[in-house]
């Protein structure tokens, strides 16, 4: 699950265990999912970038901020010399300034240094 490039599916894992269910298969990877992330785990320090996004595929006639079935996500990346470092994910309500404020607070140490694309704060 955490050595393959792009992950580890739910149709993945029957055929990597050797299992024939799907749903089975979908279950346990959830579970996995949740027990690798750590509530109390370190905050984001430094210098880093913060900016909202939505995610669920392509959906036809989008345009750059589809909606419909699509999920609201923040993402806050800690820059690390040239690259991207650690980063932190969230679901939000809604792309304003208030669900934006809160992730931060909650993913980024106090006093580091924030770059967004001012979109929406």
């Amino acid at each position: 699950m955490t050595h393959q490039t792009h992950g580890l599916s739910a149709l993945g894992l029957p055929r990597l265990l050797g299992r024939g269910r799907d749903r089975t298969a979908w279950s346990w990877l959830q579970k996995l999912r949740r027990a690798m992330v750590r509530p109390g785990r370190d905050r984001l320090g430094g210098q880093g970038e913060v900016d909202d996004t939505y995610g669920g595929g392509v959906e036809a006639g989008g345009g750059r901020r589809p909606l419909g079935s699509k999920a609201l996500g923040a993402i806050a990346a800690q820059i690390d010399g040239k690259g991207m470092g650690r980063i932190r994910l969230r679901r939000i309500p809604a792309a304003s300034a208030s669900p934006l404020v809160a992730f931060v607070k909650h993913a980024v140490e106090p006093g580091s240094v924030v770059i967004t694309d001012g979109g929406e704060v």
